[in-house]
């Protein structure tokens, strides 16, 4: 009797778990299926990205997976906020994080001693930043702030900076910095503006057990 007390318990979480996922602002954006959120872990990033964006006060909107037309580069995430547009590069990655933003690549140091080298996050934010500037021109060029970040698994050895409008943080420390985000840049209205002009450019989603249904509908 306990083991199917259990059993049911166990049952009753995991169906809630799935209706909060599918209820979640997450996966109305991205389409994103509960299973790959479990299964997949920079899927499972942006998932805890989009969370820790939803806490931030103010006026905001969330886009992700953003494909611009005649665009070489796919966007991880573009956040509206009345502070201004950030422009979102989600890394996911371990170990030690050595970097200067003025490098072509950064370093990764691992636990068993080997070394990874990678582009330049925020010379690749860079480029994208560029893209949304040519999608929605009429956009002052000074709300843009470039973002890159990591998850909280790795270790900022020795991060570099020298422009202003680039930071590099980890996930979990994006509520305090937005906390120090009090310049009112947009209002309401515009950020639901700029938002309608980049949202047809996201990509999303189709969870597999709906393009099965869909493809045997229309076979």
């Amino acid at each position: 009797m306990l083991v199917l007390f259990f059993i049911v318990f166990i049952g009753i979480l995991f169906a809630v778990s799935i209706y909060v996922y599918d209820n979640s602002q997450f996966s109305k954006i991205t389409g994103h299926s509960f299973i790959s959120v479990q299964t997949n872990k920079e899927v499972r990033f942006l998932y805890k990205l989009a969370k820790n964006l939803k806490k931030v006060d103010g006026d905001n909107q969330l886009l992700f997976n953003i494909d611009l037309p005649q665009s070489e580069w796919k966007i991880d995430c573009i956040f509206l906020h009345e502070s201004g547009i950030y422009v979102i590069n989600a890394k996911y990655s371990s170990g030690w994080i050595y970097g200067d933003d003025q490098d072509i690549k950064w370093a990764q140091a691992l636990e068993n001693g080997k070394m990874n080298k990678f582009p330049n996050p925020i010379i690749e934010n860079k480029l994208k930043i560029q893209e949304v500037k040519k999608a929605i021109p009429e956009v002052r060029e000074d709300l843009y702030q470039s973002l890159v970040v990591f998850n909280n698994d790795c270790s900022f050895k020795k991060i570099e900076l020298h422009s202003e409008d680039v930071d590099v943080l980890k996930i979990d420390e994006l509520k305090a910095f937005f906390e120090n985000r009090i310049d009112s840049a947009l209002t309401k209205n515009e950020i639901i503006s700029i938002h309608s002009k980049i949202e047809p450019y996201m990509v999303k989603k189709q969870p597999k057990e709906k393009a099965a249904l869909k493809d045997e509908t229309l076979s």
